[in-house]
């Protein structure tokens, strides 16, 4: 008796050809590569951001990488949209509470086990047009959100009328950035601890600023 031959299929397409058998497509393969992905970029960055190292990370095969994402700029900008900040999202229909959701957005994803991928991104984007390139869109994005936060705000009364929303940004988002960044990592327990305080005090101490004739310009 001839021996039994088996051959493994990737995962097939759905609508491919009639006639060809094969597995049918893994609806969770998106979920594993783009936590794979992120942590992939998180740990090195593009130098080895790779479609070898994510599958070699995620535990799915090359082939189903190809045929999903055609470089791995689009790779790396599908994993943003999925991982990363959704700003968008924020929109709790007044501006303190926009605020704080905002800052512990922050907040939790820069002490995630990925928190470094923003730094990664700062400092592959002048260096690597592809990167440059492929996040443009994402970055763009989360910015104009976060400005339409502040906008909301001042149309609604709660700030003054020609308010920076950069600057406001530039002291909700930084200054929780800097506590993370500067804080020793055997310290971050503490920053964990009292981040509801800290974000809380963060939020109101910018709005008590910006109420203040002639501030935020």
């Amino acid at each position: 008796m001839a021996p039994r031959i088996v051959v493994a299929v990737e995962d097939t397409e759905i609508g491919a050809a009639p006639g060809r058998r094969g597995r049918p497509r893994d609806p969770g393969v998106e979920d594993k590569v783009y936590d794979a992905a992120i942590r992939l970029y998180a740990q090195t960055g593009w130098a080895g951001f790779t479609f070898e190292a994510v599958a070699r990370e995620s535990g799915i095969g090359k082939p189903s990488l190809y045929r999903r994402w055609g470089s791995r700029g689009e790779l790396l900008a599908q994993t943003f949209q999925a991982r990363w900040f959704d700003v968008e999202r924020i929109d709790t229909g007044n501006l303190r509470d926009d605020l704080l959701a905002l800052a512990h957005t922050t907040l939790d994803h820069l002490l995630s086990s990925h928190g470094r991928v923003v730094l990664r991104m700062l400092l592959d984007t002048p260096d690597h047009p592809e990167v440059a390139a492929s996040t443009a869109s994402y970055r763009e994005g989360v910015t104009a959100a976060a400005r339409g936060i502040v906008r909301a705000g001042i149309r609604r009364g709660e700030l003054p009328p020609g308010t920076s929303p950069t600057l406001v940004l530039d002291m909700v988002v930084g200054a929780v950035t800097n506590r993370v960044h500067s804080t020793p990592p055997d310290l971050l327990d503490r920053v964990v601890a009292g981040s509801e305080e800290f974000v809380g005090a963060l939020v109101d101490a910018v709005l008590r600023g910006l109420s203040t004739p002639g501030a935020g310009k």
